[in-house]
């Protein structure tokens, strides 16, 4: 960690050494204290300062330091000072007595804690059978020791050297009030100091150098025979001479810059990708390690700090830094909020720190699409057929992949829903007369008004409209002629002319009355003869008797039902054959003529 502060006292650099612990935003390092075991190296000859890192394990064990060398807590921090560019170091530390005397330690080591040192995941157990945090030791390594007896301030530097092909502690420096700088607090709790690193330790190199494992501990002096009394084992911040920044910027799949308002889903796969630059302040080098990706799919405000699909990596390369490196392509299969998060490795090597982005400029919208809905209505129809309507969806995306982040484009299944179609009518676009069932949506294409179809019952202009749902989050609801402006949404509901055709018909019947003025009642028989003819000439076309009978006078008729439909002339004969001798037959006569003419008129039509 390198930050840049503003220029302070020359023998503090940015940091305020005034006794008030500790200084804004460093990093803090707790342990245990009070009457409690806690983890700490075992007192033999292999553990001693000068040897531990090669002690066989178990190297560790459950100790419980005296108050004044208790550590409750430790801070540290790495930075630059603006003027001079020099890197300064602050550590501090607590502890759980403001008696006493003894040394304070800080180790700073290159290479990270053995794997075996998991000190957040390992037991307690795991960790006296297998860890020995000083065994990644090595050449350039050092150790910052305070004397504290009688209240001194005197700082020490003491440094590893293996140019002997062993690994030695080189002898202890005292560090000068021009390169350094330690106070205590007014209660005797606390202390801090702060050393310039650039002058001590990295010599105005321009080389990288980092260091990955601290150890703050109090030690029985300063000696390579010195015991260890407590140590704090944790996972510390790096601290370095250089300091890399990385900077990603989101692209689409061609490598183009996302617009403000957000990229398209498009057809439900969107192709998406992060640039990002690795800059290196503090040193030099030749670009190495890789940058890896990850993509998110977030609410705001969240950001991808942690977790994601991994994307993949891209080694660094150019000849200097600052290196630009692009991610693989990732495809997107839902509409959203996303964000990139890009971590650079470092290059351990060269004494490099890693850095990543995962800040609010990696954030970028995938938008939802709108279809559009083309509608044609049926033929219009006569009163009493049903009326149908079709519509046809297109530009619909397809729902979302599992994952919906993925590696090779693969699509997810088609766009769902429903299409509901409405009638509104007759003659206006107010009148609702007719809702459809939903009509489940597969994907983009044509679809009908489902059967039943709706029959109307007055004719008139109707007026279809289609509602699309919409199946988010790709695709957004859409719908079709809600203003009834489209004619090709329109249908006629017809009324079918009538006509009337006439035509008379008249059935010709006669009655006759018989009397007789004396002779008792009449009996006999009236016969009856119509010709179409005006003079009882040629065949009779209907024949009837009537039987009369009782006192007179009687009348009888006929009873014709053969109806006559055109015009002409026409004739009835009749007789009576008296079968009283007392009374007279009354032979056939021809004495009644009729003349009919019939005049239907043609057909008459409603229009």
């Amino acid at each position: 960690m390198v930050l840049v502060a503003g220029p302070a006292l020359a023998a503090d650099g940015p940091y305020d050494i005034d006794g008030v612990v500790p200084d804004d935003e460093t990093t803090e390092i707790t342990d245990q204290f009070g009457n409690v075991k806690e983890l700490g190296p075992l007192n033999s000859n292999t553990t001693k300062i000068g040897v531990i890192h090669d002690d066989a394990v178990p190297t560790l064990g459950e100790t419980n330091p005296n108050a004044q060398v208790d550590l409750r807590r430790a801070w540290l921090d790495l930075e630059r000072e603006a003027v001079t560019n020099d890197d300064w170091l602050y550590f501090a530390w607590e502890r759980d007595k403001n008696t006493g005397s003894g040394f304070i330690a800080y180790e700073f080591m290159q290479e990270e804690a053995p794997a075996e040192c998991a000190y957040e995941t390992a037991t307690q157990a795991d960790l006296i059978a297998d860890c020995n945090p000083w065994a990644n030791r090595s050449d350039g390594d050092f150790m910052i020791l305070w004397d504290q007896q009688g209240g001194s301030l005197d700082l020490y530097l003491r440094v590893w050297d293996d140019s002997t092909g062993t690994l030695l502690l080189g002898a202890a420096e005292e560090l000068d009030d021009a390169v350094s700088q330690a106070a205590y607090s007014e209660d005797g709790f606390r202390g801090e100091a702060a050393v310039n690193l650039t002058d001590t330790i990295f010599g105005g190199s321009t080389a990288c150098l980092a260091f990955a494992n601290t150890i703050p501990s109090t030690v029985t002096g300063n000696s390579d025979t010195a015991d260890y009394k407590d140590t704090i084992l944790a996972t510390t911040p790096p601290i370095s001479n250089c300091e890399t920044t990385t900077v990603t910027t989101p692209k689409d799949g061609a490598g183009g810059s996302i617009p403000a308002g957000g990229l398209s889903i498009g057809t439900g796969v969107v192709s998406v990708k992060d640039s990002a630059v690795v800059s290196l302040t503090g040193g030099t080098a030749t670009p190495a390690g890789s940058v890896a990706f990850y993509l998110c799919k977030l609410d705001a405000p969240a950001l991808c700090t942690t977790g994601g699909t991994s994307v993949g990596s891209t080694n660094l390369g150019g000849a200097a830094y600052p290196a630009t490196v692009v991610s693989p392509t990732a495809y997107v299969t839902s509409a959203g909020r996303y964000c990139w998060r890009a971590e650079f490795s470092g290059d351990a090597d060269n004494g490099i720190p890693g850095s990543s982005d995962s800040s609010m400029t990696e954030c970028f919208t995938v938008n939802p699409v709108t279809p559009t809905l083309a509608t044609t209505a049926g033929a219009d129809v006569y009163l009493g057929n049903a009326v149908t309507d079709s519509a046809t969806l297109s530009g619909a995306a397809t729902q979302p992949a599992d994952p919906i982040i993925n590696l090779t484009g693969t699509a997810g299944p088609a766009a769902a829903g429903t299409i509901t179609f409405k009638l509104y009518g007759p003659d206006d676009c107010t009148t609702l007369a007719y809702t459809s069932p939903t009509v489940a949506v597969s994907g983009n294409g044509a679809y009908n008004s489902p059967t039943p179809q709706f029959v109307p019952t007055a004719a008139g202009t109707y007026h279809w409209v289609a509602v699309y749902s919409g199946n988010l989050p790709n695709t957004n609801g859409t719908d079709h002629n809600t203003g009834c402006t489209d004619a090709n949404e329109d249908v006629v509901v017809n009324t079918v002319p009538s006509s009337l055709t006439s035509a008379q018909k008249w059935v010709p019947n006669d009655s006759v009355t018989v009397s007789a003025t004396a002779g008792g009642n009449l009996a006999g028989t009236v016969s009856f003869d119509l010709y179409a003819t005006d003079d009882c000439s040629g065949t009779a076309i209907y024949s009837t008797t009537a039987a009369v009978a009782g006192a007179s006078p009687q009348t009888v008729s006929t009873s014709n039902t053969t109806a006559v439909l055109v015009s002409g002339s026409f004739s009835w004969k009749v007789s009576y054959d008296s079968t009283n001798p007392a009374q007279q037959d009354i032979g056939p006569s021809c004495h009644e003529t009729t003349v009919l003419t019939i005049d239907n008129g043609g057909t008459v039509s409603s229009q």
